[in-house]
């Protein structure tokens, strides 16, 4: 496995200090948020796409991205949120096919109000899945679909839900969120494994404080960690681990040094869980 790391961290930098910070911690993959603020902004100017491509092929072994989630939601009750929902899923699928991207995370629909999903809001879902499924394998993208907080509106936060919509999307993977999953319990994310390993093609690891995900890990020291990736390690996964923390979790005014001392010690807490010497 390798170490990767989510830009979201690190989001109020421009892609070129990312890339430095990222460098100076021994980070060696990134997984790029579409949502971060320097390239949201001017995402649609050639030269900028262009830019970012330059820098993830010269600082690092590869990359994944993460699709837009903010605002939008493939189940919502406002067809104008649904549509735009998948028009940004098509804008991140033509993305990963220019960074050639391993794999693109998208996040499941959701209730728009605070009570479990009806079978409306999942057919919504899967209309989403099918448009986006289709268009992916046309890119020769890869999407993996990742599994979220247990929350009475979400959708695939126990491994059973997302097994139902894995085996309704052959070509849909997974991006296996340990925080997300240790939110119920080390079971959670166990079973998770046991019964998807097959289709987990992208790991979030991080740690949960006070029932809060994205907790640096050497921070947390949740106890089960070792197990949950020795147990990724046996199902025959071996790509990357991705970091991913809340900076806000910790100190909201990090300055770039606080930053990058994180990210020296997650990486070796990772090491140290996975017996790297």
């Amino acid at each position: 496995m390798e170490i990767s790391c989510s830009s979201l961290f690190l989001w109020d930098y421009g892609i070129d200090e990312i890339a430095d910070i990222l460098g100076q911690a021994g980070i060696e993959n990134i997984e790029f948020w579409a949502e971060t603020p320097e390239f949201w902004q001017h995402r649609h100017e050639a030269q900028v796409v262009e830019h970012l491509d330059d820098v993830i092929s010269t600082f690092f072994g590869h990359c994944t991205v993460h699709a837009p989630i903010l605002d939008l939601n493939p189940s919502s009750y406002n067809e104008h949120v649904r549509k735009a929902t998948i028009k940004e899923t098509f804008w991140a699928i033509d993305l990963s096919s220019k960074l050639d991207a391993r794999v693109l995370t998208i996040h499941p629909g959701n209730r728009t109000v605070h009570r479990q999903p009806t079978p409306e809001d999942r057919e919504k879902f899967f209309d989403y899945l099918t448009f986006c499924t289709e268009y992916a394998r046309e890119r020769g993208v890869v999407l993996a679909l990742e599994n979220l907080s247990p929350r009475l509106q979400n959708m695939c936060y126990e491994p059973s839900l997302m097994g139902d919509v894995l085996a309704k999307y052959p070509d849909l993977m997974m991006t296996f969120d340990i925080a997300h999953a240790l939110q119920t319990g080390q079971d959670n994310a166990l079973d998770f494994i046991s019964e998807l390993g097959s289709r987990i093609v992208n790991v979030h690891v991080g740690g949960v404080q006070n029932g809060t995900p994205h907790y640096p890990g050497h921070m947390a020291r949740n106890p089960g960690i070792s197990e949950i990736l020795g147990r990724l390690w046996r199902s025959g996964y071996i790509n990357d681990l991705t970091i991913e923390i809340d900076d806000k979790l910790i100190n909201p005014n990090m300055s770039r040094s606080d930053k990058t001392s994180v990210l020296i010690k997650e990486k070796e807490y990772l090491m140290q869980a996975l017996n790297i010497k």
